[in-house]
């Protein structure tokens, strides 16, 4: 291990990147290493995810019922939970109203899954994207109504669903909110509203997706439904098996991997791995994951799950994830795979005229940086890929971007931001300045609607929120690395050292790593513009690499017409099992020329 990064110092790489030391504090490192008796490297990945010394075995070893908090710490759960319970001993029907994204889909499954149990009879309603648009509405309301429920519960939508709930109030209806999205002091009429980040709660989870505060939701009411004897006769179900759920969900909604997230996870994946669920193994098959890890979780099934809200049949997922029929969950799985094809072609299509957008205004107005905040605009772009698209402009410019798709005036966007920009923020005071019709999300992503008549005063309210919320680094595209690596030392052993930090994911992020000083033995490409690499450094190590996606980029063109020369590769480290064979594969993510 070295920790001299000088020759990357203000250089900036194929990508346009600056690259940074993660952690150079030796003396930190050093205290991690010696207290836990750990090697360096793995000391050196922890100091540089701000772990403490103390904090290390919890870090490395963690177990929900550890972490997780009184669940009476969330303000309003006591409320809605005692509510829900005295709903249950008269045997009412509940009425569960989910989100149409994995996060929405796994805590309607929770909740369903939990009330089946006791007998509780339910109905789900996942609103169409494409017709109803997001949250709570009439027709859903309505839906509930004349199916002879009075209460319901929102899990990841509703908390600044202000007129839908004053119309479900005026039809004598009581709901439960269980949301994580950013709220202000006006708040939608329900029973109970259990949210982290209203200004009354305390319980600090504010990092937990929709899943986690379902899953600590169910928590306190089989503990009520206990106090209660509400059932005494029934035993009382093991939470534990809802844990695969809680991880798929927490992984997709892209949440700080720390903490009890990261028992979640951790948890989670190990029950898949053991026993999965049918509807998760189900898109396991079809998806062609060999394991399930964080990757699997969140590029693979979630996607496929997302698909089914994307493409108007927004009941799949919890279909899926709730069935305990082989033949429906094939049949499920074969139909969302279907979907994200047709959603691929849909986003492929709607990418390439985004990204001629954004060209075309930089070039037109002769602008030298890019602006603060990307904002475009299409007709009739498909509302279920605006999301996807605007995380490829983020990844494109590292700009906070919004994708606006307009119809008959009416404007409707996603928006995914970098870090330093809370885009929750943003939206809710766009909002309050009527800039927007309606709006809300968290720090990272949004979801929006607005007149077109505003539409020119919302890009300029963003640029100048976004130049409020930045300093000097917030929108230069830097990135990190954990340590110089010779080639040669890439192996099993360095690959199993790494994983003992793992689930890597946001707020935890996947060591990176530079070759310094390589040469390119060998290319080729494979797959759609894959380029397949051999590399070694000056102790003569040769490594499996892999660029993915990377012909016609500037990083695939360096690696193709090097020339023999240098080059400095940043990456991470994979395994790479095939036929029996326990290999490493370095998968190159940028590379700087070695002058």
């Amino acid at each position: 291990m070295t920790n001299n990064g000088s020759f990357l110092e203000n250089k900036f790489s194929a990508k346009g990147s600056l690259w940074k030391e993660r952690v150079s504090d030796l003396e930190k490192i050093s205290i991690i290493e010696n207290e836990n008796k750990i090697p360096k490297l793995l000391a050196k990945i922890l100091a540089g995810r701000e772990i403490l010394s103390s904090d290390v075995a919890s870090f490395l070893n963690p177990e929900v019922n550890k972490l997780i908090l009184d669940p009476s710490r969330l303000f309003d759960l006591d409320k809605g939970v005692d509510f829900i319970a005295e709903c249950i001993s008269k045997n009412e029907k509940i009425g569960i109203l989910g989100d149409y994204d994995v996060d929405g889909a796994t805590s309607s499954s929770i909740l369903k899954l939990f009330f089946n149990h006791y007998g509780v009879k339910t109905e789900i309603y996942i609103p169409d994207r494409l017709k109803e648009g997001y949250g709570p509405n009439k027709s859903a309301i309505d839906f509930f109504y004349d199916n002879g429920i009075n209460t319901f519960i929102t899990v990841d939508c509703g908390a600044t669903s202000i007129e839908p709930m004053i119309y479900a109030e005026s039809k004598g209806m009581k709901s439960i909110i269980i949301d994580h999205h950013k709220v202000d002091n006006h708040l939608p009429k329900s029973y109970a509203h259990i949210n982290p980040s209203r200004n009354e709660d305390n319980s600090g989870l504010n990092d937990l997706a929709a899943v986690g505060l379902t899953f600590i939701f169910v928590v306190g009411l089989r503990r009520a439904i206990r106090d209660k004897n509400i059932f005494p006769d029934t035993q009382e179900p093991s939470l534990k098996q809802y844990l695969d759920l809680v991880a798929l969900g927490t992984v997709c909604d892209v949440v700080q991997l720390k903490g009890l997230n990261r028992a979640f996870v951790k948890e989670g994946i190990d029950i898949i791995s053991k026993k999965p669920r049918l509807g998760i193994d189900g898109l396991r098959s079809i998806s062609g994951s060999k394991e399930i890890g964080v990757t699997e979780l969140g590029y693979r099934i979630g996607p496929r799950i997302n698909a089914a809200g994307r493409t108007g049949a927004s009941d799949l997922g919890v279909r899926l994830l709730t069935s305990n029929n082989e033949d429906e969950v094939l049949a499920i799985s074969e139909r969302l795979n279907n979907l994200n094809k047709q959603r691929q072609n849909i986003e492929e299509t709607v990418l390439f005229e985004a990204i001629n957008n954004v060209d075309n205004n930089i070039a037109n107005k002769k602008l030298n940086t890019i602006p603060n905040s990307i904002i475009v605009s299409g007709e009739g772009w498909h509302l279920g890929v605006l999301g996807i698209v605007a995380s490829r402009l983020k990844d494109k410019y590292y700009r906070p971007s919004f994708v606006i798709s307009s119809s008959e005036g009416k404007l409707t966007g996603s928006a995914r931001s970098i870090s330093g920009i809370d885009l929750g923020k943003l939206i809710i005071k766009a909002v309050n300045s009527n800039l927007l019709i309606t709006g809300g999300g968290h720090k990272m992503a949004a979801g929006f609607s607005l007149n077109d008549n505003t539409f020119e005063k919302f890009r300029e309210f963003c640029e100048e929120e976004i130049y409020l919320q930045s300093n000097s680094d917030t929108l230069n595209k830097i990135n990190y690395y954990d340590d110089i690596i010779d080639s040669s030392n890439i192996n099993r052993d360095l690959y199993n050292l790494i994983n003992v930090a793992s689930p890597y994911g946001q707020g935890n992020p996947e060591p990176q790593f530079i070759i310094k000083n390589a040469k390119v033995d060998y290319w080729s490409e494979v797959g759609n513009g894959h380029i397949k690499i051999k590399i070694s450094n000056a102790n003569y190590g040769n490594i499996d690499a892999i660029a993915f996606s990377s012909r016609g980029t500037p990083l695939g063109d360096i690696i193709m017409n090097h020339s023999g020369s240098l080059l400095h590769f940043a990456g991470v480290i994979k395994k790479n099992d095939w036929q029996g064979n326990k290999a490493v594969q370095f998968h190159v993510r940028d590379l700087f020329t070695a002058q």
